[in-house]
């Protein structure tokens, strides 16, 4: 594609490192990625999701307009809002303007990107739209392990929803998942480690520009190198000890961590089916509820 950049859309999954990841790459001279980094472009549907979606850049926007003299970082993100929100007002997905957007980056920029994880639980019909920006397309979706990453999740969500109680949120959103129930956000949250079901259909739609990898594998020289092969550019030493968004540290409460894996358990059949050379971690969580009766309930 001659000088054109490559689009990266990191598509997940949500609490598997697409932040740091974005990060990582931000500090590559070859990327041009934006202060925006989660765009929910192409996940913004409804009438309501524009209008609410509309609303909050124009408040950050008048925000910083507002805030005085600003310094380098507040007067790019500004910028950024600025050039953003014409594609937002006709409050309907254009993939061609915003791949225009996206490629809008100083010449010799190699690599742009979009690294928004709820793209990866949009039905297949509203991932097409995706593929038709225009020029070279990469995808990459990370898996971490199933129980981390749900419980990383609910520590997210606990301290946002209940700071003041946050080690009883914890296990009382923990103790609901695996009872199966779906209110407080619980739906969401598995519907964004369900690798069962958005693995296959990312697969289906992105074929052989999607790139698959585990989160854990990514932590590493070998598999941040394989990453930016993948996408085209050169080395970069990475932090690989550096952790984002990792929230409040909190041990999972032992009595229900063999219930949580057996919940887990479609998740971990699975993708030792697709993938043998699992990371230690996965491997270690499959063992150890290998010794309590499995599960066949479905995360949807």
């Amino acid at each position: 594609m001659g000088n054109v950049p490559v689009i990266l859309m990191c598509v997940g999954a949500t609490k598997a490192g697409t932040t740091w990841l974005h990060d990582q790459l931000s500090a590559h001279p070859d990327c041009y990625l934006r202060t925006i980094k989660e765009y929910h472009y192409f996940s913004t549907i409804e009438p309501a999701h524009w209008d609410k979606k509309i609303a909050e850049t124009e408040d950050e926007i008048a925000r910083l307009e507002g805030a005085g003299e600003l310094a380098a970082p507040q007067l790019r993100r500004l910028n950024d809002l600025r050039s953003f929100l014409p594609l937002l007002l006709p409050r309907r997905v254009d993939a061609p303007a915003f791949g225009d957007y996206l490629r809008a980056a100083p010449a010799g920029t190699k690599l742009v990107g979009d690294f928004t994880p709820a793209y990866s639980i949009l039905q297949g019909k509203l991932l097409q739209p995706i593929k038709a920006m225009g020029g070279a397309l990469k995808v990459v979706y990370l898996m971490r392990d199933p129980l981390a990453r749900l419980w990383s999740h609910i520590r997210m969500s606990a301290s946002r929803t209940a700071p003041n109680t946050f080690d009883a949120a914890c296990a009382d959103m923990l103790q609901n998942v695996i009872a199966g129930d779906e209110d407080g956000g619980i739906r969401g949250m598995l519907r964004r480690g369900d690798y069962a079901t958005n693995l296959p259909k990312l697969q289906r739609v992105f074929g052989d520009r999607l790139l698959v990898m585990f989160t854990e594998d990514l932590f590493t020289k070998a598999g941040f190198d394989r990453l930016l092969a993948f996408v085209g550019l050169g080395p970069l030493a990475a932090d690989l000890s550096k952790r984002v968004h990792e929230g409040r540290d909190l041990p999972m409460p032992a009595a229900l961590r063999s219930a949580a894996l057996r919940f887990l358990r479609p998740q971990y059949d699975f993708i030792a089916q697709s993938f043998p050379a699992m990371p230690e971690a996965w491997r270690a969580a499959m063992d150890e509820m290998n010794t309590a009766p499995t599960t066949h309930k479905v995360l949807i």
